[in-house]
C-alpha cells in the first residue's frame, strides 16, 4: 500500500514538473512574441521617419541652392542687357536681394577681366561709372578678375573694391570654369577672402557662386563682359535652412566633392541627444557642376514612434507573470509531499503564493487594459482567447465572435479603399497559416464607428499551452496619423491653389504690357521690354505647371474614385487626338500606334490623367530633330488584369533610375531641353495603386522606354458598339489603331 502511494506521488510530481515546463515555454514565447512585434513596429517607424526627414532635408538643400542659382542667372541677364553698367544700376538691381532672404549669403560682387597692362585704364573707367575710390590691387601677372562693384547682404562685411580674386585658388578656378562652361558654377570649399580678417574660431567653410555676364556689341555680336560672384557661408546656410526640418533630433552633415575629388565638410547640425546614433542615411545630389553629399544620423528612440520602452515594459511584465506561474506550479509539485509533515506551513505558503499570483495577474491585466495598442489572441479555430480594451475600442465592438468567416461582417473590416477584406487575407488568419504579416492597413467601419477608423495590424503565430497553434495580433490606430498626412496634402493643395490667383494676375498683366509695348513703344524700348516680358511669362508658365502638378498630386490620393466599366480605347483615342493636335501646332509630327484595347474597370477621369502623362512623356523625351514614335498596347495578365504598355523610341532612362523615376520631384533628365516638375509619374503611381494595380518602367528592346501599368478587367456590355478607330499610321502627325 505504501509502495503504491509512493508511486502515485512520484507520478504526480513528474506531471506537475512537465506542466511547469510547458507554462514557462508558452508564456515566454507569448511574451517575447508580443515584445518582438512592438519593437519591430517602433524600429520601422523610426526608419520611416528618418527616411522622410532625410529626403526633405535633401530637397530643401537642392531647392535653396537652385533658388540662389536662379537669382544669379537673373542678375547676369539683367547686367548683360545694360549697355553701360554703373554703380547706381548695380545698387538698384541688387537691392531687391535683401527682402527675399538668402541665408548665408555674404555679398554679391561684379568682377571684370583686367589685363596687367590695362589696370590704370580700367580703374579710371569704373571710377567714371560711379565706383569712387576704386583702387585695383592686381595679384600676380596675366589677366586679373577684379571686383569693381559689390553689395553687402549680411552684417559681416563685403568683398572690397579692387580685390583680385585670383589670390585664392577656389574663386580663381570658379571664374575660369564659369567662363568656360558659360553657366553658373559652384566653387570648391574654401574660406572667403573677406573672412580672413575674422578670428580663426569664427571662420566658416564657404563657397562662391559665379555666373558669367554676356552682352551684345553694336553689331549684335555676343560679348563677354565679366562675372557676378556671391559668397555663401556654409554654417549660416545650413543652420538657417535645415534647422526647422532637423528639429534638433537629427545630426546633419553637408559635404562637397571638390574638383580634385576630395570630400570636404561644409557645415553641419548636431542633435541634442548624447546617445549613440543607430540610424544613418547618405544622399548624394548634384549642385551645378559639383556633387554634394548630405549625411544624417539619429537615435531611433528620439524619433517619433521609435521609443521601445513600452515593448520592453510589456515583455518584462509578461515574463514576470510567466515566472510567477512557473513558481506556483513548482510549489504545488511539492505541496503534497510537504503537507504530510507541515500542513500549516504549506497552507500559509500556498496562500502567500496565490496572493502574489493574483497581484501579478492584476498587474498584467492593468498593463493590457491601459496600453494604447490593441492586443488580441485566438486559437487555431479563431476563438478569441484575449481581447484587451484598446482592441475593442479600435474595433468598436465589445462582443467577440468565434467564426472567422463572420469577422468581416461582425467588426466591419474593409480594405483602405472601401472594398471588403477577404477572410483568408486577414492578419490573424495569415499568422495561423504560418505567415508573419506586418502593419497591414485595415478600415474599420461599423455601427459603433460609422465614421470609420484606419488601423494597422501585425500578427505572429504562437503555440498555446495545450500544444495547439494560435496567433497574437497587435493593433495600432493610425487614423490621426493618416489624417495628419491628409492635412499636409490638403495644405499643399490649398497653397498651390492660392498661388494660382496672383500668378494668373502676373500673366495677365504681362500680356497687357506686351500689347502696350507692341503698339505704343519705340523700337529700342519695345525690343528690350518684350525680351524681359518673355522671361517673366516663361517663368510664370513654369510656376503654373508646378502648381497644377501639386494640385493633381494632392487630388490623386484624396479624390473619390468613381469606378465604372468603360472602353479603354475611347479614353486612349481622346488623349492621342489632343496630343496630336498640340504637336501639330508646334510643328512636330509624331507617329503613334494604338493596338486593340479592352474594357477595364476604374475611374475614367483618373485613368485618362495617367495615360496623358505617359503619352506626354513619350513625346517630350525624344531627341531633337527626330519624330517621336509611340506604341500603345494591352495584354491579359493572370486572366483578371489588363497590362497597358506605352512604349517610345526616345532618349530612355539611365541605368539604375527605372525605379526612382516614380519618386516625388525626382527627374532622370534635367535641364532646359526637357522641362518638368518631377511629379507626373508620382501622380500616375498614386492613381494606379488606388485602383489596386501596379506601375513600372523598363528599357524598350527597340530603344527608348516602355512604361506599363495594370488595371482590373471590366465587363463589356453586349449591346455596346466597338469604339471608332483613328486612321492608319502616318508620320505626318496622325496615329493608327489596330
Amino acid at each position: 500500500m505504501r509502495e503504491h502511494r509512493k508511486d502515485g506521488l512520484e507520478r504526480g510530481i513528474r506531471s506537475v514538473a512537465a506542466l511547469t515546463v510547458l507554462v514557462v515555454l508558452v508564456g515566454s514565447l507569448a511574451s517575447l512574441g508580443v515584445g518582438s512585434v512592438l519593437r519591430d513596429s517602433a524600429q520601422r517607424s523610426a526608419v520611416r521617419v528618418l527616411d522622410v526627414r532625410t529626403a526633405v532635408l535633401a530637397a530643401t538643400v537642392r531647392t535653396e541652392v537652385n533658388r540662389y542659382i536662379d537669382q544669379m542667372r537673373t542678375l547676369a541677364a539683367a547686367f548683360g542687357a545694360m549697355d553701360t553698367l554703373t554703380a547706381a544700376d548695380f545698387a538698384r538691381a541688387t537691392a531687391a536681394l535683401g527682402p527675399i532672404s538668402l541665408p548665408g549669403a555674404t555679398s554679391i560682387a561684379y568682377l571684370v577681366p583686367v589685363a596687367h597692362d590695362r589696370v590704370a585704364a580700367v580703374q579710371a573707367a569704373w571710377r567714371a561709372r560711379g565706383s569712387t575710390g576704386l583702387v585695383i590691387r592686381p595679384y600676380g601677372t596675366g589677366t586679373h578678375a577684379v571686383v569693381v562693384l559689390s553689395t553687402r547682404l549680411d552684417a559681416k562685411g563685403t568683398l572690397g573694391h579692387g580685390v583680385d580674386v585670383n589670390q585664392a585658388p577656389a574663386p580663381r578656378a570658379a571664374v575660369r570654369e564659369a567662363l568656360r562652361n558659360d553657366a553658373v558654377t559652384v566653387s570648391d570649399t574654401y574660406q572667403l577672402i573677406i573672412d580672413r580678417q575674422l578670428p580663426p574660431e569664427v571662420r566658416q567653410n564657404s563657397f562662391a557662386l559665379t555666373a558669367p555676364v554676356h552682352g551684345f556689341d553694336a553689331a549684335g555680336n555676343r560679348q563677354f563682359r565679366g562675372w557676378i560672384m556671391m559668397g555663401l557661408r556654409g554654417q549660416d546656410f545650413i543652420r538657417t535652412t535645415l534647422s526647422r526640418v532637423a528639429l534638433r533630433m537629427i545630426d546633419v552633415s553637408l559635404s562637397a566633392r571638390n574638383a580634385d575629388g576630395r570630400e570636404t565638410e561644409v557645415a553641419g547640425l548636431v542633435a541634442d541627444s548624447t546617445d549613440r546614433r543607430d540610424q544613418f542615411r547618405t544622399v548624394e545630389m548634384p549642385v551645378a557642376q559639383r556633387r554634394w553629399v548630405l549625411r544624417t544620423a539619429a537615435v531611433s528612440a528620439d524619433l517619433p514612434g521609435g521609443n521601445q520602452m513600452l515593448s520592453t515594459a510589456l515583455t518584462a511584465a509578461l515574463l514576470g507573470f510567466t515566472a510567477l506561474l512557473a513558481a506556483l506550479v513548482g510549489t504545488l509539485a511539492g505541496a503534497r509531499r510537504r503537507a504530510e509533515r507541515r500542513v500549516r506551513v504549506a497552507t500559509t505558503e500556498l496562500r502567500a503564493t496565490e496572493r502574489e499570483a493574483r497581484d501579478q495577474a492584476r498587474l498584467l491585466g492593468t498593463v493590457l487594459d491601459t496600453i494604447t495598442e490593441g492586443v488580441g489572441v485566438v486559437d487555431s479555430n479563431g476563438q478569441f482567447l484575449a481581447h484587451n480594451p484598446a482592441a475593442k475600442r479600435m474595433l468598436g465592438i465589445n462582443d467577440d465572435i468565434s467564426d472567422p468567416d463572420q469577422w468581416q461582417q461582425h467588426y466591419g473590416l474593409f480594405r483602405p479603399d472601401g472594398s471588403e477584406f477577404p477572410t483568408e487575407e486577414l492578419p490573424l488568419m495569415r499568422a495561423l497559416a504560418g505567415e508573419a504579416p506586418d502593419e497591414v492597413e485595415m478600415l474599420v467601419r461599423n455601427r459603433a464607428r460609422p465614421e470609420g477608423a484606419l488601423i494597422t495590424v501585425s500578427a505572429r503565430q504562437l503555440q498555446l499551452a495545450d500544444g495547439s497553434i494560435g496567433a497574437v495580433a497587435v493593433f495600432h490606430d493610425v487614423t490621426q496619423a493618416r489624417a495628419y498626412e491628409a492635412e499636409l496634402q490638403a495644405f499643399a493643395g490649398v497653397v498651390a491653389h492660392d498661388l494660382k490667383s496672383p500668378l494668373t494676375t502676373v500673366v495677365g498683366y504681362g500680356e497687357l504690357l506686351s500689347d502696350i509695348l507692341t503698339e505704343e513703344a519705340s523700337a529700342p524700348v519695345r525690343e528690350e521690354g518684350l525680351g524681359h516680358l518673355e522671361r517673366i511669362q516663361a517663368t510664370a508658365e513654369r510656376m503654373r505647371t508646378l502648381i497644377d502638378d501639386l494640385l493633381s498630386y494632392s487630388s490623386a490620393r484624396d479624390a473619390t474614385l468613381h469606378r465604372a466599366s468603360f472602353p479603354l480605347g475611347d479614353v486612349v483615342h481622346e488623349v492621342v487626338a489632343a496630343r496630336l493636335e498640340a504637336s501639330r501646332a508646334r510643328g512636330h509630327f509624331p507617329d503613334i500606334y494604338v493596338g486593340p484595347l479592352p474594357f477595364v474597370e476604374g475611374d475614367p477621369v483618373l485613368i485618362r490623367q495617367v495615360l496623358d502623362n505617359l503619352v506626354g512623356n513619350a513625346l517630350k523625351y525624344t531627341p531633337p530633330g527626330r519624330p517621336a514614335r509611340v506604341d500603345i498596347t494591352a495584354r491579359s495578365e493572370a486572366g483578371v488584369w489588363v497590362r497597358v504598355e506605352v512604349a517610345d523610341r526616345g532618349i530612355g532612362i539611365p541605368h539604375g533610375e527605372h525605379g526612382r523615376v516614380f519618386a516625388r520631384f525626382h527627374r532622370a533628365h534635367t535641364g532646359e531641353s526637357y522641362p518638368g516638375t518631377g511629379l507626373g509619374l508620382a501622380i500616375c503611381q498614386r492613381i494606379v495603386e488606388r485602383h489596386g494595380g501596379t506601375i513600372g518602367a523598363d528599357d524598350n528592346p527597340g530603344g527608348g522606354t516602355r512604361f506599363w501599368f495594370t488595371l482590373p478587367y471590366g465587363e463589356e456590355p453586349a449591346d455596346t458598339p466597338q469604339a471608332a478607330l483613328i486612321p492608319e499610321r502616318a508620320s505626318s502627325g496622325r496615329s493608327s489603331s489596330a
